[in-house]
C-alpha cells in the first residue's frame, strides 16, 4: 500500500469520525466558546476534514473570513471539494510554521492538532503573532491518561494504551497547556471540560473510530502482539451485546487571549 493510498483511507476515516454525534457536539461547543461574530477572521491550525471550518463560516459570513491550514494534502483536498463559501480558503500549512502575516485574525482554533507537534510551544507562538491584539483563541487537547475504557483483561488495555501514547508527541498536553499558553504571552481566560461517554461501541459514537485508529496505528507499529491486539478489538461488541460496555474520555479546552496592548 502506498502512502497516498493509505492517506486517502486515513482521511477517510477521520471523516466518519468527525460526523459522529459525539465530535459533532464537541464542534459545537467550541463555536459556543470560540463566540464568533459576523466580519471576524478566523484561522484553524488542523483543519482536519474542514467541518469546523464550515461551521465557523456560517458565523462570520461573507464579511468575514475563514482560512484552515493541515498539513495532509488529501484532507485539504477533501475540504476544497466541499467548501460550501467563498469566504473560506484552505491550504498545506505547518502549525509551526504558518503562512499568514501578523496580527491579521482576530481568532484561532485549533482542536486535537498541538499534541500531535513536537514543538508545540512553536505552535503556540505562531497563534499568538498571527492574532490581533485583543485577539482570542482555543485550544482542545486530550489526555490520553484519562482514558476509561471497560474491558475483562485490564492487564491488556493497559497494554494497548501505553502502547498508542506513540502516536503522539504529547499524550498529557492539557496538563502543561495553561502554563504554556501564558509562557507563550497569552492571557489565560478560562479552562473547561468537555466529556464524551459512549456505553454501546456502535457507528454514532467516537469510541468505535478510535478503537479501528488504535487497531491500524498498532497494526504498523507493532507496539503489541497481532494476538493481544485482534483479542483487544473483538471484545467491544461482544461487551456491547452483554450491556457491559463502557468508554470515557474527556477534552480539554483552553480560552486564551492576547492582550490589547500587546504589539501587533
Amino acid at each position: 500500500m502506498s502512502g497516498m493510498e493509505y492517506s486517502n483511507e486515513n482521511a477517510k476515516r477521520l471523516q466518519r469520525l468527525y460526523l459522529t454525534g459525539d465530535v459533532k457536539a464537541q464542534r459545537a461547543e467550541t463555536i459556543r466558546q470560540l463566540d464568533l461574530s459576523a466580519g471576524e477572521r478566523v484561522l484553524d491550525i488542523g483543519c482536519g476534514p474542514g467541518y469546523l471550518c464550515e461551521s465557523m463560516a456560517e458565523l462570520v459570513g461573507p464579511s468575514g473570513a475563514v482560512v484552515g491550514i493541515d498539513v495532509s494534502t488529501d484532507l485539504i483536498a477533501v475540504c476544497n471539494r466541499q467548501k460550501a463559501h467563498a469566504w473560506i480558503s484552505y491550504a498545506i500549512g505547518n502549525a509551526t510554521e504558518l503562512g499568514q502575516s501578523d496580527a491579521s485574525f482576530d481568532a484561532v482554533v485549533c482542536t486535537q492538532v498541538a499534541e500531535y507537534v513536537p514543538d508545540v510551544d512553536r505552535v503556540l507562538t505562531e497563534a499568538f503573532r498571527v492574532l490581533k491584539p485583543g485577539g482570542r483563541t482555543i485550544f482542545v487537547a486530550t489526555d490520553w491518561d484519562g482514558v476509561v475504557w471497560h474491558s475483562d483483561d485490564r492487564a491488556r488495555m493497559a497494554t494497548v494504551m501505553t502502547a498508542w501514547e506513540a502516536h503522539c508527541a504529547h499524550p498529557r498536553l492539557p496538563r502543561s497547556m495553561a502554563a504554556r499558553l501564558v509562557k507563550a504571552g497569552f492571557h489565560l481566560d478560562g479552562a473547561s471540560v468537555f466529556p464524551i461517554l459512549n456505553l454501546r461501541y456502535d457507528d454514532e459514537g467516537y469510541s468505535k473510530g478510535l478503537a479501528q485508529g488504535i487497531r491500524d496505528f498498532l497494526g504498523r507499529t507493532g507496539g503489541v502482539s497481532a494476538d493481544d491486539l485482534r483479542e483487544w478489538h473483538s471484545e467491544f461488541e461482544r461487551l456491547t451485546a452483554a450491556g457491559q460496555y463502557f468508554f470515557s474520555t474527556s477534552r480539554y479546552i483552553f480560552r486564551a487571549s492576547k492582550p490589547a496592548g500587546a504589539p501587533a
